[in-house]
């Protein structure tokens, strides 16, 4: 009795009452491995890369937010929310690459970590699969790292749901009220196209309602939704929507002109249904899915069989999600690259769910498999996938180096190693199964391809994102800019030195947009000024201006340095023996041509040069 008078007197601190005990589960130490790879694939190089036109338009209306003197106009941001968050990391970090990109590389990071909220809905070991194919999905992944509004709207509709399940489930309406505030957010602040997604949800809805017909009445998803409309606090939602858009479009009433963003990210959503960016393909999110993420695909295609057969409302609505983004990767004729995340989170939820069904035990009525027994047959199923697929790649490289109307020459070794092992796949899939049994063949064959294609996945990831960020071979990229454009900025800045003493006071005149991505360039100077055409006049020490323009009318002598900001593809002259190195390095013949270059003149005086003498044909002239 005394031990327990002793345990439970208040007057004893808690500390002394009993020790304290730091519980880690390996579920936890998972999840913080997850985040540590993304934060470290997210951030890595991701202020080496130019910024691209429609990056470059975000980060200058930032910039011009946080820095008014900066020269030239500032744009329109089209994404109030994403506004926001870049004005605050410029105003503490300056302006950069980096910190134009820091915020969604951020909010990319929370995303692959999102599915643990859904842990009681999706299952521990699902959620977790979710969000390790999360980690090595290209869309996931060049999306954060390249200022895409799809990454925000994205995040807010997982918290979103999030908030509705807990409402549906007998929560607080404080809950409902932020998730209609997250639903406001995606329309009207976060994406140009977030009503888009808000209409993939409710179509995904009206399809997992239409799959769950014959459900007993009480198990129905209307009459669940039915319940919660009626408990839902409408007044309160929408004065909290209009609220929360006051204050994030005016940057907390900071920046009262940020209302206008809002117009323009309507106007820019409503234009995407009737007008498709020039040279983007069709389908472009499809495409992208397709090239990109086959082992979500993959995984993906096993969730959508065995939810039509077995599958609860969680599953028919990430179905519905699926076909609903399918149809919006169709008709929604200004989705980019960047939107194959619409496809993507359904895939991967779906993914993660049988990726937890493949992993649980197998029972088997007649073969008694050991313990091992799974790991052997998937090692060695993906060690055959290797052997083949590498010798497969020398093959198509010796194809690929052949000029045009040249024989081949296809290396006979190569060839015989690959069909070997080929064969050897085969047979060890159907040994496996007769030692074993066929669920344990099954489940090492689709460990096997998951394991393999998340491998190529993460590969093309890191490739478009990094290594061929600026190259138009990749799908994914249309008209990118140039890596080398930051040499712009440079240079500039050693004139400016040379000029001034100081790296950002020589006066330029520019040609060029004042949104676009050589106006990032010229961001940090003081003294811009931006113009549709040059005065012939023209003295100023700087001219930016289009290749095509010529200085010699001018009223002074200049030299010129030329920098590519665009390279294009023309994939009609593409080879189909090119197919399978496109595939595995995005290397294909012919080469990207440059589409824009623009052109620094300066000055010969302020370049360094003596002045050249006049000429009698310029005395006349003059």
């Amino acid at each position: 009795m005394t031990h327990v008078a002793e345990r439970t007197d208040p007057a004893i601190p808690l500390l002394e009452r009993a020790p304290l005990r730091l519980a880690v589960t390996t579920e936890a130490i998972l999840y913080l491995a997850i985040g540590a790879l993304a934060l470290a694939t997210r951030l890595a190089g991701l202020g080496a890369i130019a910024l691209s036109h429609a990056e470059a338009r975000e980060a200058l209306a930032a910039w011009h937010a946080m820095f008014p003197q900066a020269g030239g106009t500032a744009p329109l941001a089209s994404s109030p929310l994403a506004f926001l968050a870049n004005s605050a990391v410029m105003g503490l970090l300056g302006g950069s690459e980096l910190t134009a990109r820091l915020a969604t590389a951020l909010g990319g990071v929370a995303l692959v970590l999102l599915p643990a909220l859904f842990r009681p809905v999706l299952g521990r070991i699902a959620s977790l699969a979710t969000s390790a194919l999360l980690l090595i999905s290209t869309a996931a992944l060049v999306g954060a790292r390249t200022m895409s509004p799809a990454v925000w709207s994205l995040l807010l509709v997982g918290i979103a749901l999030w908030m509705v399940w807990r409402f549906v489930k007998g929560g607080r309406p404080a809950e409902a009220v932020l998730a209609a505030m997250l639903a406001g957010a995606i329309a009207l602040l976060a994406d140009p196209a977030g009503f888009v997604l808000l209409a993939i949800l409710a179509a995904a809805w009206a399809i997992a309602v239409r799959l769950s017909a014959d459900e007993a009445p009480a198990d129905q998803p209307g009459a669940r939704l039915r319940e919660a409309l009626a408990r839902w606090p409408w007044r309160d939602s929408l004065l909290a929507i209009g609220g929360m858009v006051a204050l994030i479009g005016t940057a907390f009433f900071l920046y009262p002109g940020g209302l206008a963003q809002v117009g323009e990210l309507l106007a820019r959503g409503i234009g995407g249904v009737f007008t498709r960016p020039a040279g983007q393909p069709f389908a472009l999110p499809l495409l992208v899915t397709l090239l990109y993420e086959p082992a979500l695909w993959l995984l993906g295609a096993l969730g959508v069989a065995r939810t039509l057969a077995e599958g609860d409302l969680a599953d028919r609505f990430l179905v519905g999600w699926l076909a609903a983004g399918l149809a919006a990767a169709l008709l929604y004729a200004g989705a980019g690259p960047d939107y194959a995340l619409w496809i993507v989170a359904p895939l991967a939820a779906l993914g993660g769910r049988s990726l937890a069904r493949t992993l649980a035990p197998a029972r088997e009525s007649y073969w008694q498999a050991p313990r091992w027994a799974l790991a052997v047959m998937t090692g060695g199923l993906l060690a055959l996938l290797f052997v083949t697929s590498t010798n497969l790649v020398f093959v198509a490289r010796s194809l690929s180096g052949v000029v045009p109307g040249a024989s081949p020459s296809i290396p006979p070794l190569r060839l015989m190693l690959a069909g070997m092992s080929a064969l050897l796949l085969v047979i060890l899939y159907f040994l496996g199964g007769s030692l074993w049994g066929p669920r344990i063949a099954r489940r090492g064959l689709v460990l096997a391809l998951t394991a393999f294609l998340a491998v190529y996945g993460l590969s093309c990831a890191w490739r478009v994102a990094v290594t061929h960020a600026g190259d138009p071979r990749e799908l994914w990229h249309v008209q990118p800019v140039d890596p080398e454009l930051t040499l712009l900025r440079q240079t500039l800045i050693e004139v400016s030195e040379r000029q001034t003493g100081r790296p950002d006071e020589v006066p330029i005149v520019a040609a060029v947009p004042y949104d676009d991505a050589v106006a990032w360039q010229l961001r940090d100077f003081r003294f811009v000024t931006y113009t549709p055409a040059i005065d012939r006049w023209e003295t100023r020490p700087v001219i930016v201006a289009p290749e095509a323009f010529r200085p010699e009318t001018l009223g002074a002598r200049y030299v010129g340095q030329d920098f590519v900001v665009t390279r294009v593809w023309d994939m009609s002259q593409f080879r189909p023996e090119d197919i399978l190195v496109w595939l595995m390095y995005g290397e294909a013949q012919p080469p990207a041509r440059i589409d824009q270059r623009v052109v620094v003149w300066v000055r010969e005086d302020v370049y360094g040069l003596p002045p050249a003498p006049v000429t009698s044909s310029e005395e006349a002239a003059g």
